[in-house]
């Protein structure tokens, strides 16, 4: 039996409607591509029989996507004025730019369902679509009659192209043909592709003199390979994927400032950095010039593996603690005049910062002759004022310390005895030897209860370790010294890169439990980048539920396990490509290639 147009669009039809009850792949096989977009729109909450897609006036329509997409509308205008087709451009965010149509009836069908500029029609909005799904999916898109999510839009054939700015390597629109399913043809696919292709290459000939001298200069030194490559000028940055994996936000504006400052001589020249997260790295920067003038430099950036020796840094304090940062020794210098002066004090952080580490530390270096006493919430709740008496028993001793930790978690009768307790030492006048150094420890941001403020009257706050990044390089050596004794372990530059680009929300709590999985797994040698959890290739910017821990860890697990390609690890995850690019920004997950020749460059 010959298998008709009608025949096939009743089956996707009928496809579409089990999926919608089932949320389940049909059985019957449909074009590469829509089931997935069908996923991504049912996961987005469109409503597959409400079309409303949203509105925007702050539309670009006079950048050069636009100049550059103008002629090439126009010439497909005239070539097609007898054809029922729409000839549509979008911007990057799927919203309508320009609508070119010739057929009164085609019109006032593209006008009923809100295909006209202003409106986006990303896939999040209106589901399955020529524009919405090749932005997703980075490519080509045809979406034919049923085939569509929306019930609205089944009426339609559409063919979506994406355009690229090979200026920025980013995505800067999207052609799109739109037809009457009846009226569909198999080269509309072509025809959007060719359009695109041709606006590409005009935003490059609109480009200025001194952005396509810059392009040139990049496009030559990221083909040499090996090194990050950054692309700086007044108006344009440009980046390998190399520099994308490397660098932070912060670090653009460090190397613009540099790259002004190394290329004064237009000479090419060899300079140091370091980069935001304390990283030392090497420039070689090239001044890329025109005939009016310098347009700005190509920078290729290596990073120092091994930091060169240098004096300990400057630590007051000497609490024989690992981090050498500012803020950090500011805090144990504080710290320690504190216990040397038997100042009671109030020491706040966030959870893992190591505030009874720092205690404990100042402690030893001042009165190591003294007993150090620590009081749990749990240890007053039978009999306070029994346990109170135990401390003070302990405590005479000169140079004694005690540690209330979490009071604010105490009962009321509890910091009565507390504050009755402290009440009974002598003033800190008097400078009595058999006073002990009192120190509260408390998360940041938590107000001392009312019993305690006025008898501890100093507050130290700990800087959180994502606010001394650096103190990373001190602690991971440290750290592993403890934990792997009698054994040769070390932190590659490769994963010491990794661990100083993570946020530690847990700060060095959380730093120590990565270790230990690390040599849970790694018993010698040096730790490199597949060691590590899971947990330190991603940079999400909120808590994930556990089930998205679990999909982060799986994509992780198979990004390691291809080398960082992503279309392989969608195969080994039986996940389409788009799928996998959207979980990977969604989850902030960094996994990169095994080597350098083996890297994707962003401005492709």
């Amino acid at each position: 039996m010959v298998d008709t147009e009608g025949d096939t669009a009743r089956r996707v039809a009928r496809a579409r409607e089990r999926f919608l009850a089932s949320g389940d792949a049909p059985q019957m096989p449909l074009r590469a591509g829509i089931m997935e977009s069908w996923r991504r729109s049912l996961y987005s909450g469109v409503d597959c029989d409400r079309l409303d897609p949203p509105y925007a006036v702050d539309l670009d329509t006079g950048g050069r996507l636009m100049c550059a997409a103008r002629p090439v509308l126009d010439r497909l205008e005239e070539t097609l004025a007898e054809a029922a087709m729409g000839l549509l451009l979008a911007d990057a965010q799927g919203r309508v730019l320009d609508r070119r149509v010739s057929d009164r009836r085609l019109t006032r069908q593209l006008d009923e369902i809100l295909l006209a500029p202003g409106f986006s029609y990303a896939e999040e909005h209106v589901g399955t679509n020529g524009i919405g799904t090749a932005l997703e999916t980075r490519g080509v898109s045809c979406v034919f009659g049923s085939e569509h999510f929306l019930e609205p839009l089944q009426r339609m054939a559409c063919a979506g192209a994406p355009i690229r700015d090979r200026l920025t390597g980013r995505l800067a629109g999207l052609f799109d043909i739109t037809a009457w399913h009846s009226d569909a043809g198999p080269l509309m696919a072509a025809v959007a592709q060719d359009a695109a292709r041709e606006i590409t290459q005009r935003m490059v000939e609109l480009g200025s003199a001194g952005e396509r001298a810059m392009l040139e200069e990049f496009l030559a030194a990221r083909a040499r390979g090996g090194r990050a490559v950054v692309s700086v000028g007044e108006n344009l940055t440009m980046v390998n994927r190399p520099a994308a994996d490397l660098l932070d936000q912060a670090d653009y504006a460090l190397l613009q400032d540099k790259a002004a400052e190394m290329s004064r001589s237009g000479r090419e020249t060899v300079g140091r950095v370091t980069l935001s997260r304390g990283e030392a790295a090497t420039l070689r920067c090239r001044a890329v010039g025109t005939p009016t003038g310098t347009a700005g430099a190509v920078l290729e950036i290596a990073m120092v593996e091994d930091r060169p020796s240098s004096p300990a840094p400057n630590r007051p304090c000497e609490l024989d603690l690992a981090g050498g940062s500012v803020a950090f020794s500011r805090v144990c210098a504080e710290l320690s005049a504190r216990c040397r002066a038997r100042t009671w004090t109030v020491v706040e952080g966030e959870p893992g910062v190591g505030k009874l580490t720092l205690v404990a530390a100042a402690h030893r270096r001042r009165t190591p002759e003294g007993t150090l006493s620590v009081i749990e919430p749990e240890d007053l709740e039978e009999d306070p004022d029994a346990c109170l008496e135990r401390v003070a028993s302990a405590t005479r001793r000169p140079g004694s310390t005690v540690v209330l930790r979490h009071p604010e978690r105490c009962t009321a009768a509890a910091l009565a005895a507390i504050a009755s307790w402290l009440d009974s030492w002598p003033d800190a006048a008097s400078a009595s030897a058999d006073r002990p150094w009192v120190v509260a420890t408390l998360p940041v941001g938590t107000a001392l209860a009312d019993e305690l403020s006025g008898r501890l009257p100093v507050t130290l706050t700990v800087p959180a370790l994502r606010h001394r990044i650096e103190d990373v390089r001190d602690l991971v050596p440290a750290l592993l010294r403890r934990f792997a004794a009698g054994r040769t372990v070390s932190c590659g530059p490769a994963a010491m890169r990794i661990l100083l680009r993570s946020a530690w929300p847990g700060n060095v709590a959380e730093l120590a439990d990565v270790l230990r999985q690390v040599l849970a797994r790694r018993r010698t040698g040096q730790i490199e980048p597949a060691d590590l959890p899971a947990s330190c290739h991603a940079r999400s910017r909120r808590v994930l539920t556990p089930w998205e821990t679990s999909e982060r860890d799986a994509i992780v697990g198979a990004l390691l396990e291809t080398g960082g390609d992503r279309a392989a690890a969608a195969d080994l995850l039986g996940i389409s490509r788009a799928t996998i690019y959207r979980k990977i920004n969604l989850y902030g997950v960094s996994v990169g290639p095994r080597s350098a020749g083996g890297r994707r460059d962003v401005s492709r």
